[in-house]
């Protein structure tokens, strides 16, 4: 499996490449544009993503010896992880679209010429109207100011936002070269904000919403990964004493097309894998299984097996097809988990019942079949691409494009995430339909 290391290097090499453009931004989030140290993060991501894409072009990896175990259910940790993904992505692109924003021309050239930050008398208020917006507020301030410069202390007209009613003597902060009276200042009534355009660290309201929404993603996806494990899928019911068992053989491992009905009366039709099981009285069983299965590499790990089939007890009251939790149980303490389903009562298996208890008979040791292909070109690579053009659309957002086409590129390369996991699943759905029956 050297292959599927070196992807997994050229995919934590562009991880590495994400990360230290957040962390640049952070220690510096003003500055003049273009941005060649966040680039250069960029083209390490871009060379690893490129990487991936080379290594996947040799064709799917060879399916020889008996499948990875896992202590979780991997495709529930997987979607989690995904998911949790998705939801800190929008970490790197709102920093993106902060840095390329938050630069002034005129703070660099005050800057350049020794410029410092000093708090200036506020000489007289000459209005000063409050905005509200929907969970705060602040002052609209139009003011004349006192600025000690070298050649003399001069009044000044600005305006600039504050988070308090300002009178006449009252201090503001202000950035100005003492001895270049003709580049103006900045004023601000807060120091960090002005820092921060001396070249310092993040505002600290800005890190600290960095920060808690790091922690809340990182919850999350941890979540998933202790609601994931094999010892917990059946663990509620089995408390209560509401499980079934049945022993079966793995007939074969197929592709059927799931229909679900919504609340609406919609119907949405999906290839999943699906496992045909005999049972003891030699009626058949379907359990259909999450689409990142590979059926062929399953069929290959099971079929013919005898097994222990475990599932939740149907509701008798509830008409219709039956659809619930089931676990099916083989040598080793391997597993595998789906959904038992059934057309009508008539069909329900009775099974024998499982004594309420913390876990199934066989313990908290099982572990899920992992089967591949984990990487196939025909799989991955399309939306390997989109990562990599959302990439680029930041990249463009480093170099300066104007306010407006720094929004519009944050927002698509934000949308790009959400482009390539659409098409990763769309290229799952076309690989699963490959096996099902010609129509014809």
């Amino acid at each position: 499996m050297t292959r599927a290391r070196a992807i997994s290097f050229f995919l934590t090499t562009a991880g590495v490449g994400v990360l230290a453009a957040v962390v640049r931004v952070l220690l510096r989030p003003s500055a003049a544009l273009p941005r060649w140290d966040l680039l250069a993060c960029l083209a390490l991501t871009v060379v690893g993503l490129v990487g991936a894409l080379v290594c996947l072009r040799r064709g799917p990896f060879p399916q020889g010896g008996r499948a990875e175990t896992r202590g979780h259910w991997w495709p529930d940790r997987i979607g989690g992880w995904i998911a949790t993904g998705m939801c800190a992505g929008i970490v790197p692109v709102g920093l993106f679209f902060y840095a390329a924003l938050s630069f002034s021309p005129e703070a660099d050239r005050i800057t350049e010429a020794k410029g410092r930050i000093q708090a200036i008398a506020v000489q007289k208020v000459l209005s000063s109207e409050y905005v509200r917006k929907k969970h705060s507020g602040h002052y609209k301030v139009v003011a004349r100011l006192s600025v000690p410069f070298d050649a003399g202390t001069r009044s000044e007209k600005a305006e600039f936002t504050s988070k308090h009613w300002l009178e006449s003597g009252d201090k503001v902060w202000a950035l100005y070269a003492p001895s270049s009276a003709n580049l103006g200042f900045v004023v601000d009534t807060d120091r960090e904000a002005l820092e921060e355009k001396l070249g310092g660290t993040g505002h600290p309201l800005m890190l600290m919403g960095v920060g808690v929404l790091t922690v809340c993603c990182s919850l999350f996806g941890l979540l998933g990964e202790f609601f994931s494990r094999t010892s917990r899928s059946l663990r509620g019911p089995l408390k209560k004493g509401l499980c079934r068992s049945l022993p079966v053989t793995v007939k074969s491992v197929g592709v059927v097309v799931d229909e679900t009905t919504d609340s609406k009366g919609g119907t949405t039709k999906q290839p999943k894998p699906r496992l045909k099981l005999e049972g003891r009285e030699g009626g058949h069983l379907h359990v259909l299984l999450d689409p990142v299965v590979d059926p062929s590499h399953l069929s290959r790990e099971i079929k013919g097996l005898q097994a222990k089939l475990y599932w939740v007890r149907f509701a008798a009251v509830r008409p219709g097809p039956k659809r619930v939790r089931a676990m099916l149980v083989l040598d080793g303490q391997r597993c595998v988990q789906g959904v038992l389903r059934v057309a009508g009562e008539s069909e329900c298996p009775e099974g024998d019942p499982v004594p309420a208890a913390e876990s199934l008979p066989e313990g908290d040791g099982l572990r899920a079949i992992r089967t591949y292909p984990a990487w196939d070109p025909e799989l991955h690579s399309e939306g390997l691409w989109w990562l990599v053009a959302g990439v680029v659309a930041l990249g463009a957002v480093a170099f300066g494009v104007g306010r407006w086409a720094t929004f519009i590129l944050c927002v698509a390369a934000y949308g790009f995430l959400f482009i390539a996991r659409m098409v990763m699943k769309d290229s799952r759905t076309r690989y699963l339909k490959g096996f099902l029956p010609d129509p014809g």
